[in-house]
């Protein structure tokens, strides 16, 4: 897993993640909606899990058993917003 703030490992992917965990670098809460693999902004609740109770706060620490902890930060982008973006690209 990698702490969702300061993107620093934090161990494999087999440690279960408690609701008071707190990242060991930079003391943030890790059981939280942005550090979850199925936070996905736009989607009901902004989670990718259908049904899930909505949370206010998503980087306050939840009670959501569905929680699965990220294991990359690699932003993506829609295709649309790539072919969007690529046309205010400057040519050299």
């Amino acid at each position: 897993m990698i702490c969702w703030k300061c993107k620093k490992t934090l161990g494999t992917n087999n440690v279960k993640i408690g609701f008071r965990d707190t990242c060991p670098s930079c003391g943030i809460d890790l059981h939280t909606c942005t550090g979850c693999r199925y936070y996905s902004p736009g989607k009901p609740n902004d989670c990718l899990v259908p049904g899930t109770e909505y949370i206010r706060d998503r980087e306050a620490p939840n009670f959501c058993e569905d929680f699965k902890g990220k294991t990359d930060f690699q932003e993506k982008k829609p295709e649309g917003k790539k072919n969007f973006d690529s046309l205010f690209k400057e040519d050299p």
